[in-house]
C-alpha cells in the first residue's frame, strides 16, 4: 500500500524557496555583513523544510510562527536602505507568508489519532 504524501509538503516547498533566497542574498547585496547574516537563517530554513517533508507536526507548529514572524521582518527590511534590495526582501516575505498560510491550512486539520494502548 502506498503511503500518503506528507501534509506539509507544499508548505515545505515555500520554505525551501525562502531558504534559497536567504542563501543567495549575497548575489544581489554583495559580501557585506547583512547579506552574510542571512546565510544561517537560510540553513535553518533548509532544516525546517526537510522536517516538514517528513510530516513532523510539532515542527509545523514551530515553522508556522517562524514563517509568520520571518515574513514580517522581511517586509520591514524591504523599506530600509541596505545592501540587499527591497524587492529581494519582498520575495522572501511572500515565500514566508505563503508557507505560513499553507501551514495554517495543514495544521487546521485534526492530527492523526494515536492508537489506544492496551
Amino acid at each position: 500500500m502506498e503511503k500518503a504524501p506528507a501534509p506539509y509538503r507544499l508548505a515545505a516547498f515555500f520554505v525551501l524557496i525562502s531558504a534559497v533566497l536567504h542563501l543567495l542574498a549575497f548575489t544581489v547585496g554583495g559580501f557585506g555583513t547583512v547579506p552574510l547574516l542571512l546565510i544561517p537563517v537560510g540553513v535553518l530554513y533548509l532544516l525546517i523544510a526537510a522536517g516538514l517533508n517528513r510530516g513532523k507536526r510539532w515542527l509545523a507548529w514551530i515553522a508556522f510562527f517562524v514563517m509568520g514572524i520571518g515574513g514580517s521582518v522581511a517586509l520591514a527590511l524591504s523599506f530600509g536602505a541596505g545592501p540587499v534590495p527591497g524587492w529581494w526582501y519582498l520575495g522572501i516575505s511572500a515565500a514566508d507568508w505563503c508557507a505560513a498560510l499553507l501551514l495554517f491550512a495543514g495544521l487546521w486539520r485534526a492530527a492523526d489519532p494515536v492508537p489506544n494502548m492496551p
